[in-house]
């Protein structure tokens, strides 16, 4: 695939601008199984619709993140309307070495693609949307 010149730079630079929250986890944490974290995703994603960032799901940094984040990410979710579903899309290796199950998520007035990886403890330790 040709790309324009500085178009490689301007994507890198859209996608870094659209992360919602990224943590990276040990390397040595074990690979999520395909779907696995489907629940955990759909729970936090209604969880933080509701206003309130799901500690019982969520690891202590991730969970700090999205406290500081709550307010825009409520209103980024209430703006799509009612979560339909969660489609598991498959695995996504991060910069870190985390591999992360991929998930579009579709709401009643769009959708967004969310990456997910669990942390030794089973909670999420990452989960963020590129947009």
């Amino acid at each position: 695939m040709r790309t324009s010149p500085g178009s490689s730079s301007r994507t890198t630079a859209l996608a870094l601008a659209a992360i919602v929250w990224c943590l990276p986890y040990a390397a040595s944490a074990e690979a999520p199984a395909s779907g696995k974290l489907k629940d955990k995703v759909v729970q936090a994603l209604k969880s933080i619709s509701d206003g309130t960032c799901p500690e019982s799901l969520m690891g202590a940094l991730l969970l700090t993140q999205c406290e500081q984040q709550l307010t825009n990410l409520k209103s980024r979710l209430s703006a799509l309307g009612t979560l339909k579903e969660a489609r598991y899309k498959g695995l996504e290796s991060l910069p870190t070495g985390v591999e992360a199950e991929v998930y579009l998520v579709s709401f009643e007035k769009g959708s967004m693609t969310w990456l997910a990886a669990p942390a030794p403890s089973g909670k999420l330790s990452v989960f963020w949307s590129p947009g």
